[in-house]
């Protein structure tokens, strides 16, 4: 289990969007005040102004994911299914941040400052993610081609 390079890459992205859940993603100014955009919330001067618990659960929900993908190393095809649902959740995680992004603040008036390292975690595991497939695939396939020179 722990001797493969998916488990790593696997491990890796769960950490990844672990980071991604308690990190800030993005800093902004929005009528001269400050705007914290986190997987909890978003700050307006440090105090919470709206609540984002969806995209805390999203990235949450693949961290969990990526964890027992590691632990189902017998059953290669579900490990690639559950990997593949994983690059899904990632990328509703982008998807929710854009639209709770422009349903909340009108962008004519949003400055933007700086990005957070949580919003470049998901890409980081989305990669890690699909290397962890590519490899999984590749088990597949040997142990598929060990069994037909048995026969």
């Amino acid at each position: 289990m722990l001797q493969r390079i998916q488990t790593l890459f696997l491990l890796l992205a769960a950490a990844a969007m672990l980071l991604a859940s308690v990190t800030p993603l993005a800093f902004f100014v929005y009528n001269g005040d400050k705007v914290v955009f986190e997987a909890m919330g978003i700050y307006l001067n440090d105090v919470l102004n709206d609540s984002t618990w969806g995209l805390f659960a999203v990235s949450m929900s693949s961290s969990i994911l990526s964890l027992i993908t590691v632990f189902l190393y017998k059953q290669r095809m579900l490990q690639i299914r559950l990997s593949i649902f994983n690059v899904v959740l990632i990328v509703g995680f982008y998807l929710y941040f854009g639209f709770v992004f422009y349903k909340l603040f009108p962008v004519e008036t949003l400055v933007f400052q700086k990005v957070g390292v949580g919003i470049i975690m998901p890409v980081i595991a989305l990669i890690l993610t699909v290397l962890a497939i590519r490899k999984i695939g590749a088990d597949e396939a040997l142990i598929r081609s060990l069994h037909r020179l048995r026969k």
